[in-house]
């Protein structure tokens, strides 16, 4: 049966691969084409159609419109579908051209090679070549993940342009003899594919202009900041009105913008430390890279903040009463979320074995807290895994867990492993929920 959070995902495969499949069985025959000809053509075809499909989708899916969320287990789950979209839209619409150049091939090298350069006599077949170029080196740099983050944002919106350019070159080049634009040949294909190209810029668009005004509803300010260890910190934050509160729930995240003459003005995503329906936002940060360091250096008290959100699906509360939580390092903050509102609320509703995994025992921050609730509640088990000491924490390991749900949170490498480890085990991929907190916000 299909869970909620996998609803989305499902769907988002099947708008994108619709064109294709349409496109297979209404196509008419190539005529006056070679058997060898047919098939790069076809292929060419295809690929562009399915492309052009799945970089529009995948626009929708980076808007940050929460109403999508629930079908996707979250944003992150969101994010993790756009860019495997975006990734498979990459190759398909660089095979495009490829393969419409191969038909040329063994006979005409010289013009196969011309083909996916911009010296077309037609300006609608340029403005195709002249995106594809554009496309490879956005992704290129999208790619490279030690390109500074603003930077790598601004380039990653001009892929907007990118889709326009699709657009322009997919309704712009006819059929010509013997080889039609199947977009040219069926209205109900360019419709769709126009459609689909539409909702795509209007989710660029909405997350260009709508989402930083939504993001200047909420105005907070820096209260206190706390040095937790060498490399964490904790950032207080209050609303600039005392009536002012996001109504979040336990485990969810912000994109925080700090107006700091020396810090980045591009938000970032936090998760959320404090319990549900706290006006205090509590975050939880490591300096990971080049704007969390320069937060530990430069943050001061007074800073005025934007927060733009809750987002994310992440919620202890609606999973089954006996639990396994696993943190890794820093990705124990929506855990320290659910740990406070449990405390707060006195909730002894669920059954919880709380593995805290990190390097060494200093690196372990809030632990005395953690304890303290564990100590306060009896439902709530709190058990440190220092790998120095003990070794990487094993799926065989975590005891009975039979009927439980288990949540994972922390770097990619650990709730995949562990993941896998479960599955091996024999526990269903609906029992296991993973908050990825290593994405960008693409």
């Amino acid at each position: 049966m299909m869970s909620r959070r996998t609803i989305g995902p499902n769907i988002a495969w099947a708008v994108a691969i619709a064109p294709v499949l349409l496109a297979a069985v209404t196509s008419a025959p190539l005529s006056g084409r070679g058997a060898e000809a047919v098939v790069p053509i076809r292929l060419g075809q295809f690929a562009a159609l399915g492309g052009m499909a799945l970089l529009s989708v995948s626009f929708v899916l980076s808007s940050r419109a929460r109403f999508l969320e629930d079908y996707f287990g979250g944003l992150d789950g969101m994010y993790r579908t756009h860019h495997t979209m975006g990734l498979t839209a990459f190759g398909l619409l660089c095979l495009h051209p490829i393969a419409l150049a191969a038909r040329f091939l063994p006979a005409d090298v010289t013009r196969s090679l011309l083909f996916v350069l911009p010296v077309h006599g037609r300006w609608t077949v340029n403005v195709g070549v002249w995106a594809l170029w554009g496309l490879v080196v956005l992704m290129g740099l999208t790619l490279y993940t030690r390109f500074p983050y603003d930077l790598w944002k601004r380039s990653h919106q001009l892929l907007g342009l990118v889709l326009v350019a699709g657009l322009v070159h997919m309704l712009g080049v006819g059929s010509t003899r013997g080889l039609p634009v199947l977009v040219a040949e069926s209205l109900g294909l360019r419709v769709y594919m126009v459609g689909l190209a539409g909702l795509g810029l209007v989710g660029a668009l909405y997350k260009l202009v709508v989402v930083p005004r939504q993001a200047g509803n909420h105005r907070y300010v820096v209260d206190a900041t706390h040095n937790l260890n060498d490399e964490v910190m904790e950032i207080e934050l209050v609303p600039q009105h005392p009536d002012e509160n996001i109504g979040f729930f336990p485990g969810q995240f912000v994109w925080v913008t700090f107006e700091h003459e020396d810090l980045s003005r591009e938000a970032h995503p936090f998760t959320i430390c404090s319990p549900a329906g706290a006006s205090r936002l509590r975050l939880t940060v490591k300096a990971l890279g080049d704007f969390t360091s320069d937060l530990h250096r430069h943050l001061t008290p007074e800073t005025p903040v934007r927060v733009e959100g809750p987002y994310g699906r992440f919620d202890y509360r609606q999973g089954a009463p006996k639990q396994v939580w696993i943190a890794g390092g820093v990705g124990v903050a929506p855990f320290l979320s659910w740990a406070r509102h449990m405390a707060e609320t006195d909730d002894r509703t669920h059954d919880v074995e709380f593995y805290y995994c990190v390097h060494s025992r200093g690196d372990a921050v809030h632990l005395e807290e953690l304890q303290s609730i564990g100590d306060a509640l009896p439902t709530l088990k709190i058990a440190l895994v220092c790998s120095v000491e003990d070794g990487h924490l094993h799926a065989e390991e975590v005891a009975d867990l039979d009927d439980r749900d288990i949540f994972l949170c922390g770097p990619q490498r650990l709730t995949q492993d562990l993941t896998q480890q479960f599955r091996t085990l024999g526990v269903s991929r609906g029992r296991i929920h993973a908050e990825d907190f290593e994405f960008r916000g693409a």
